[in-house]
């Protein structure tokens, strides 16, 4: 199954960060403003209007930027733009272009700076509270849920009400979770509910959003431009040729550019294993072991080296690292760091891995292909976003760049990518204590235990005997059998 309707192309201006794509657009916008062609550039953080707007102004380049600092509701503002045309170059948040009416990009050609997500993977974790809040408008069947019909405007009312309390104009007795799954409901988005897995009574309730407001926006612009690091493999690249577009190179596109450092990448990971969360969290006595890879590797450092991090790594030692967010986007003050550490995964989560299934099957695509372009969109394209916020986007350094990244697929999508010349060393992945599949150490009791078990002892002397609790001696008792 596909969604093509039409064909129609997006131009692709590719070029490593730092090349100059942005440039590259505001020096034709002159001539194409003189042609009375409008332009709409839309980016995906605010930190990013403002970098562009100082450049067109220090270029003398007329703009109107439209965002949300401007006290007034940001799509009607920008709808009433793009319907009266009174400005040649808009320059807006991804978000609020997503918010207008699509049609009103007749006339105008839209550019994109990044490539905007085009698809969300929700994951939420309800206690039997919220989850009563959620089946008492809903019906469950087959592990999906539905609003039930009679109800379908009383929650409609339930979620404006909630997103009025966001603004402190009203007050909600209604959850952001519940909030969250009725308006996924009510968008007509597949949302499924699995079955309990604790307890505590907790159901994960999932969906899988697919943001196809991209597609139609794309749709109705005169010309669409995508500004990028690369799409090869993404998620963009995949679900743009599934709905019909095909890529042409855009005129947009900077001078073909290469950075001059010397670049040294060092693996956190040994060779054919991949970095994840449940690896990195693993205990090695007191300590995480992203605690004791970042030990290791502040060892390495000549600096206070940058650092990328998830929220769920709160290493010890984070007044020797300057901490930078992982969508690093737009962010151009980084540019004297010389070393950067990348201690962020990308895998899909088992949520994650039921939505991918999901979308394989709608769209009859290769599962492989779905879990490659999600890993391309997580891991390795924000990697490449993060080493290149170094010394390394400018031309005139020398210095070598250490670059200590997750695993050998970021390190091969980097050489692949910008970094042809780049040598990799896997030296730092010998001196950190990887487990082979992520688990802890096996208790020192254990083998005791099974001996035990073995010669007929019954589980709770066992228990009394070792000072371990019977619960983990049933367990090794299951998996010892199980083996």
């Amino acid at each position: 199954m596909t969604c093509i309707t039409r064909i129609k192309t997006i131009y692709i201006a590719i070029a490593a960060p730092g090349a100059g794509k942005t440039e590259a657009l505001l020096s034709r916008l002159p001539a194409i403003q003189g042609a009375s062609k409008r332009i709409v550039l839309a980016l995906p953080t605010l930190i990013l209007i403002d970098h562009v707007a100082q450049r067109a102004s220090s270029a003398g380049v007329p703009f109107r930027t439209i965002d949300n600092r401007g006290g007034e509701l940001v799509a009607s503002e920008l709808e009433s733009a793009l319907r009266e045309k009174r400005d040649s170059f808009i320059i807006c948040t991804q978000e609020a272009l997503r918010r207008v009416q699509h049609s009103l990009l007749r006339g105008w050609t839209l550019v994109i700076d990044e490539v905007p997500k085009i698809v969300d993977y929700h994951d939420y974790a309800l206690n039997p509270i919220e989850l009563r809040r959620v089946l008492d408008y809903t019906e469950e069947a087959n592990g999906q849920l539905w609003i039930k019909d009679e109800l379908s405007q009383t929650v409609s009312n339930q979620v404006n009400t909630n997103r009025a309390d966001s603004t402190g104009a009203d007050c909600s007795t209604l959850g952001n979770s519940a909030a969250h799954i009725f308006r996924l409901l009510l968008s007509d988005v597949a949302v499924f509910i699995d079955q309990p897995q604790k307890k505590d009574g907790i159901r994960h309730v999932r969906a899988v959003e697919e943001l196809l407001g991209w597609w139609s926006i794309m749709s109705f612009a005169d010309e669409v431009h995508v500004l990028a690091a690369n799409i090869a493999g993404s998620e963009f690249e995949v679900f743009a040729n599934l709905h019909g577009f095909t890529f042409k190179v855009s005129t947009f596109t900077p001078d073909a550019g290469q950075y001059t450092s010397p670049v040294f990448i060092y693996p956190i990971m040994p060779k054919n294993q991949i970095f994840s969360r449940t690896k990195m969290n693993a205990e090695h006595g007191d300590s995480k072991l992203y605690d004791l890879a970042l030990e290791t590797i502040l060892k390495e450092t000549d600096s206070k080296p940058l650092l990328f991090k998830n929220k769920w790594a709160q290493p010890k030692q984070r007044s020797k690292v300057q901490q930078v967010p992982i969508d690093c986007r737009g962010l151009n003050g980084y540019d004297f760091a010389t070393e950067a550490i990348l201690l962020f995964g990308g895998n899909p989560s088992p949520s994650d891995q039921k939505g991918l299934e999901y979308l394989s099957r709608k769209y009859e695509q290769d599962m492989n292909v779905m879990l490659a372009a999600f890993i391309t969109t997580r891991l390795l394209e924000p990697s490449l976003q993060a080493v290149t916020r170094t010394a390394i986007r400018r031309m005139d350094n020398t210095s070598p760049i250490t670059l200590y990244v997750q695993d050998e697929r970021v390190a091969q999508y980097l050489i692949g990518t910008y970094l042809p010349d780049a040598v990799i060393n896997w030296s730092l992945s010998e001196k950190i204590p990887v487990k082979l599949d992520g688990r802890k150490n096996e208790h020192s009791k254990k083998q005791d235990a099974l001996s035990l078990i073995e010669d007929g002892v019954p589980n709770k002397e066992i228990a009394r005997r070792l000072g371990v609790s019977p619960k983990a001696i049933r367990n090794w008792k299951q998996a010892s059998i199980a083996a």
